[in-house]
């Protein structure tokens, strides 16, 4: 007898997890690698049911893999109109980057990260232009640029270095061009101009 309940109780168990896992998979949007809608056999990446989260809906992209490939709040179940902070990640789980919205519009620092995990950039955004200090990194962690950004375009003094952490170039921007003289250094730091 108890045989015959335990056999009972795994098929219906197997069952209604089959019906769970069927419905969680019929809810499921496949994108191929374009973010196009596609099937699951051409599918590079998956969104599962959307979950309805304070004023918006919780969006969660994953890698066929299962890892979490992005995370975000939009104010529409169908449409990306982001608000709050996105978070992107590498499919080895590392985070790649995060950024900040406000009904779509981007605004405040985003951060970008090397595969391996250290940062590889770091600026803000205004009226969803950069603007003001960017800085980038080698994925040693050492000052790879630096410089201003004005409405979107880079302005101002810029400097470059290798990855050593000596300087490679300095000059300057106007409008996202460069202009005047750019002094140019070797990996050793000595000048390429003298």
């Amino acid at each position: 007898m108890k045989k015959y309940f335990l056999i009972l109780f795994l098929g219906c168990f197997t069952f209604s997890t089959s019906i769970t896992l069927a419905q969680a998979e019929k809810d499921t949007i496949w994108f191929d690698a374009n973010w196009n809608a596609s099937t699951k056999s051409q599918a590079s990446y998956y969104r599962p049911k959307l979950i309805k989260k304070g004023n918006g809906f919780l969006w969660e992209d994953y890698y066929l893999s299962g890892a979490k490939q992005m995370e975000a709040i939009s104010l529409k179940e169908n449409e990306e109109i982001f608000d709050g902070s996105v978070t992107w990640y590498f499919e080895n789980g590392h985070v790649m980057q995060t950024v900040n919205y406000k009904n779509n519009s981007l605004i405040g620092e985003r951060k970008n990260y090397h595969e391996s995990g250290p940062l590889k950039s770091q600026y803000s955004y205004e009226n969803g232009n950069i603007e003001g200090a960017w800085v980038g990194y080698h994925e040693n962690s050492k000052l790879s640029e630096s410089g201003i950004y004005k409405s979107g375009a880079r302005n101002g003094e810029w400097k470059e270095y290798h990855e050593n952490g000596k300087l490679k170039g300095e000059g300057s921007y106007d409008d996202g061009k460069k202009v005047g003289m750019w002094k140019m250094y070797y990996y050793d730091g000595k000048s390429e101009n003298e």
